[in-house]
């Protein structure tokens, strides 16, 4: 498969994926169904972009394993950004980046869709935020899930703060995750002769853990 998402990763290494690999695999597939049931229930505000934010750091430690690279918690924001760029487009000279005032150091810094998604992770799992705008939390990045505009806009960037349009940019993060485990099934399906799919979109709840 010729898709950055698995460049790199041996088919031997599918075939024998060690135990704490498949536990990796798997904890990614039920971070990508317990965010579907954020989306079944109805309310998705609570924890569904912060399992979509598990599932992608268990995917990005899972691919790094399976390209034989390091897997120490070390240089985590990096990294993160680094898998998130195999599947949406990275900055450029400045483009596709937007300045906003950090709530935490006053300054202004520059941030690429990535680079928003790490700071939502970061809110999530260390300050068990979910940023969600109907609360008005005192951050320069916020979530609305009840904003009603087309798939391609984002948000809207107002004071140096942004409110995110958190229905399109959870399914942008479902569409990576479902692709990278339909993506590792697929290729060792196809190894073993067997049919298989690879998408971004299945049907909510489709995918579930072991």
């Amino acid at each position: 498969m010729s898709d950055a998402m698995f460049d790199g990763i041996p088919e031997d290494r599918l075939l024998n994926m060690t135990d704490q690999e498949r536990r990796w695999l798997n904890n990614v597939k039920r971070a990508l169904y317990d965010s579907d049931q954020g989306l079944i229930s109805g309310k998705p505000q609570y924890h569904c972009m912060e399992e979509l934010c598990k599932g992608l750091d268990a995917a990005k430690t899972l691919r790094r394993a399976l390209r034989g690279e390091d897997v120490s918690p070390k240089d985590q924001k990096k990294r993160f950004i680094e898998f998130l760029h195999l599947d949406v487009p990275s900055p450029k000279d400045g483009k596709n980046e937007i300045p906003l005032l950090d709530a935490r150091t006053q300054k202004v810094e520059m941030y690429s869709f990535a680079k928003l998604v790490y700071a939502i992770r970061c809110m999530a799992i260390h300050e068990n935020d979910s940023l969600d705008a109907a609360q008005q939390p005192d951050y320069h990045i916020r979530l609305d899930w009840n904003m009603r505009a087309p798939e391609q806009w984002l948000g809207i960037i107002e004071d140096g703060k942004v409110t995110l349009n958190a229905r399109t940019v959870s399914h942008r993060l479902r569409e990576i995750l479902a692709k990278f485990i339909t993506g590792i099934e697929g290729m060792i399906a196809m190894i073993e002769g067997r049919g298989f799919t690879i998408t971004g979109i299945p049907p909510l709840g489709s995918i579930r853990p072991g």
